[in-house]
């Protein structure tokens, strides 16, 4: 059985990695990653770089961060 993984994204959004699969909490309800903001940021990926060094941006990076279970069951319950 997979973990279940939460992240908190620019200190307000709330995603979770669930089974492989990336997820957003919009609007009280999961909703598939579909434009890669979880994976892109854990790449460090930056859109801006065009150079084939796009990857690994620290900056990028440090907009997301793993948090426990707990915290994402309280910013859900806001």
């Amino acid at each position: 059985m997979d973990e279940v993984i939460y992240y908190l994204i620019k200190e307000r959004r709330l995603g979770k990695k669930d089974g492989g699969r990336y997820y957003l909490y919009t609007d009280g309800t999961w909703v598939p990653d579909s434009k890669n903001v979880i994976l892109d940021r854990l790449m460090g990926y930056d859109p801006y770089d065009n150079s084939p060094y796009g990857f690994g941006s620290l900056s990028i990076m440090d907009e997301i961060e793993e948090i426990p279970e707990n915290l994402a069951k309280q910013i859900m319950n806001r």
